[in-house]
């Protein structure tokens, strides 16, 4: 896998729980070593701290499912949700709206974090 990067999809930790759940469904996504990252409170710090799941990227095809998987998550939030989706120095950062469809959700996230054919 020398040319996988990853994915990285940032949010409230129960809600980011609940996506890396949905993203486990999809047999393709399960072989791209979803983990879950939490980062430890420092001393002083209040409020939640964003967990992140981490998505290895073999292909485009991945980036493709994993951001469906993520535009329809997002779509079927019955309240406000922000995510912050990363792929290398390429961040994004989508908040729900009402009305807005799962496609729309999942073509910004692809529009901002696919690479351009030219450097694959």
């Amino acid at each position: 896998m020398p040319d996988a990067d990853t994915l990285a999809v940032s949010g409230e930790p129960d809600e980011v729980r609940q996506l890396l759940a949905l993203l486990r469904r999809d047999p393709e996504l399960r072989l791209a070593g979803l983990a879950l990252e939490v980062p430890k409170q420092t001393g002083g710090h209040l409020g939640a701290v964003a967990d992140t799941v981490v998505a290895i990227l073999t292909d485009e095809a991945v980036l493709t499912a994993a951001s469906t998987t993520v535009g329809i998550w997002l779509a079927a939030r019955s309240r406000p949700t922000r995510i912050r989706a990363r792929r290398g120095d390429v961040e994004v950062e989508v908040e729900t709206v009402k009305g807005k469809r799962a496609a729309e959700y999942t073509k910004e996230l692809l529009d901002k974090l696919a690479k351009p054919e030219a450097e694959e």
